[in-house]
């Protein structure tokens, strides 16, 4: 072998060598990575997004504590005083029935006072009738017959009177009187014995009924 050949060969394993890649490189490096120019144009994107959002929070931010000081305040203060109108009807109200129920409780004791006092009326009548009758019994005894005459005209005012007042009962028995009224009158020129009989009769149903207008009334 000549010293050429020997060099070759020496030669031609480091060419090997040198043409195959040293296990000592690391892989990372043969991924190519990304430009740091267009790593810092997301970044700016991104800080201009968030910015742009913040800007846009704000101001809704801003337009809703503008549309609550334009539009719910203003209502507000509106329910407010709606309120307080109301809550002043309502004691307007109260106050208006108080007044109702006293004026009813009035007007309650007015009626009852007025149906005592026609009561009272009632029965005064009664007496005066009583009084004309026993008048007209008394002209009747002493003979002085135009007196009796006169009492018993006057009874008959008073029975038209008292038919006007009366009730449904009471006009019965009031009726009944009445006719032995007019029997009594028409008797006095004819059978003047008859007329007191008659007299006497009306006079016992006017004290019937004067007790029962006693015991009825309150």
């Amino acid at each position: 072998m000549s010293e050429s050949d020997a060099e070759e060969q020496l030669a031609s394993p480091s060419e090997e060598q040198a043409s195959q890649p040293s296990a000592e490189t690391p892989l990372a490096a043969s991924v190519p990575s990304l430009p740091a120019k267009e790593e810092s144009r997301l970044r700016r994107f991104l800080r201009q997004f968030v910015r742009w959002t913040l800007g846009v929070l704000i101001l809704l931010g801003i337009g809703f504590v503008a549309a609550l000081l334009l539009f719910y305040m203003p209502l507000r203060r509106q329910a407010d005083a709606r309120a307080a109108e109301l809550s002043a009807a309502q004691a307007r109200i109260e106050t208006l029935e108080g007044e109702l129920a006293a004026k009813a409780q009035m007007e309650k004791l007015y009626q009852e006072a007025l149906e005592r006092l026609k009561g009272a009326d009632f029965q005064n009548n009664v007496l005066n009738l009583q009084m004309e009758i026993a008048s007209a019994r008394i002209y009747l005894y002493e003979n002085k017959t135009d007196l009796a005459r006169t009492a018993l005209q006057n009874a008959q005012s008073i029975f038209k009177a008292l038919q006007s007042n009366a009730n449904a009962a009471q006009r019965t028995a009031l009726s009944e009187m009445e006719t032995r009224l007019n029997l009594a009158l028409s008797g006095l020129e004819k059978d003047t014995y008859a007329a007191q009989s008659d007299l006497d009769v009306l006079a016992r149903s006017l004290s019937e009924f004067s007790a029962s207008l006693t015991a009825s009334s309150p």
